[in-house]
């Protein structure tokens, strides 16, 4: 889809990992960043197609490495069509994630819809695939009937399916079988993500050799915080705990508006204690997420509530997201592009193509109003239309 016509952003507000460019050009040939910097240090070609981003702000696009639906769709039914829709909200990369309650019949069918999408345009935005289960214990989710015991057989079909296009997986690390299963995934470089879980922290931290990088939407369905202790007036620690602790271990954070997910205080605190490098902003969004119409206000404004369940997802996309991430921490527009594009880059192992406003990467890119209002989406240079 990468058309060689050069074209420049000019009169923007450049957010790049060190630091914000107040009056900037981004320069793009052939998909690609081929210069940013301040006005005046950027030689514009003459036949250049000039973008003016009227004083808004230029960053990389958002990287959602845990969404399960959007638009109406759930992502693996109509993988295209629900990439495509969070498109239009900034979202440049995305994985497909797959659910713990699917059989392994649908997991199957799933994982074959998305590798099915091929060379579509804007297809590129679908990087991988997210297997959320089945192998979590089942005390820890909102539908659970169908989870079950780790099962060889059923993952390898999986990875003998898909490979290394399954990029993040799921998994309870204290069931029984999963050393082998962690063992096989790490095969295909997968980054193991600890969720719906009840492990001690040795079990999580001996996991980490195995490819585990990610704490799966911190503070939710991990374990019950304060679990009850030994001795009365102390607290347990369990898996939030463990994941905050350990240096190499990210953080995925769901920050909806009313702090349901997690609350304000809760995102500054995972915020200062693992640092803006290892937190990832997610929507962990339903089919929901994005509709056209949506009436904001409400108490569940931007998330899925069942009656006698509880929360069950949210309906965000990603530049409301990172809105309420910034709202609830008080993080700069910077630190916030860092948790929503460039760390989910690095945890996929994409950050040397995408991620960041950086020359020679990919020209995924998104112009937003300080409230992170999305103006323009450029898709390896293209505006999305």
């Amino acid at each position: 889809m990468v058309e060689n016509r050069t074209k420049a952003i000019i009169n923007g507000k450049l957010v790049t990992p060190a630091e914000l460019i107040e009056d900037g050009v981004v320069l793009i040939e052939g998909g690609k960043i081929a210069a940013c910097g301040p006005k005046g240090s950027v030689a514009i070609p003459e036949n250049a197609e000039m973008i003016d981003a009227e004083q808004q702000y230029v960053g990389p696009g958002f990287i959602d490495i845990h969404c399960h639906g959007g638009g109406g769709y759930w992502s693996w039914e109509e993988p295209y069509l629900f990439a495509l829709s969070h498109l239009k909200h900034g979202t440049t990369g995305i994985l497909p994630t797959l659910v713990y309650n699917q059989s392994r019949e649908e997991m199957v069918e799933g994982v074959r819809n998305i590798l099915a999408v091929g060379d579509r345009p804007y297809s590129s935005a679908i990087l991988g695939i997210h297997m959320e289960g089945p192998f979590i214990n089942k005390k820890y989710g909102a539908i659970t009937s169908p989870i079950r015991p780790v099962d060889p057989e059923e993952y390898n079909e999986l990875l003998d399916i898909a490979g290394d296009r399954i990029k993040v997986w799921t998994l309870a690390p204290e069931l029984e079988g999963q050393a082998a299963f962690a063992e096989a995934a790490s095969k295909y470089g997968i980054a193991l993500s600890v969720g719906h879980s009840e492990a001690d922290a040795e079990t999580i931290f001996s996991f980490v050799d195995h490819g585990l990088k990610i704490g799966c939407h911190c503070m939710n369905a991990s374990g019950i915080t304060p679990s009850p202790s030994r001795y009365g007036g102390t607290r347990e620690v369990g898996v939030d705990e463990a994941v905050l602790v350990h240096d190499d271990i990210y953080a995925e954070v769901i920050p909806d508006a009313k702090g349901l997910h997690v609350r304000p205080l809760m995102c500054k605190l995972i915020h200062k204690t693992k640092g803006t490098d290892r937190v990832i902003i997610i929507t962990d969004a339903i089919d929901e997420a994005g509709l056209e119409g949506e009436e904001p206000g409400g108490e569940y404004e931007d998330v899925r509530f069942i009656e006698g369940v509880g929360l069950s997802g949210s309906k965000l996309t990603m530049d409301r997201a990172v809105r309420n991430m910034m709202s609830h921490t008080g993080v700069s527009i910077v630190d916030a592009f860092i948790m929503s594009s460039l760390n989910p880059a690095k945890v996929l192992k994409v950050d040397h193509l995408t991620g960041s406003l950086e020359v020679g990467k990919q020209a995924d890119l998104v112009i937003v109003s300080a409230s992170i209002e999305v103006r323009k989406v450029l898709l390896q240079g293209e505006i999305v239309e």
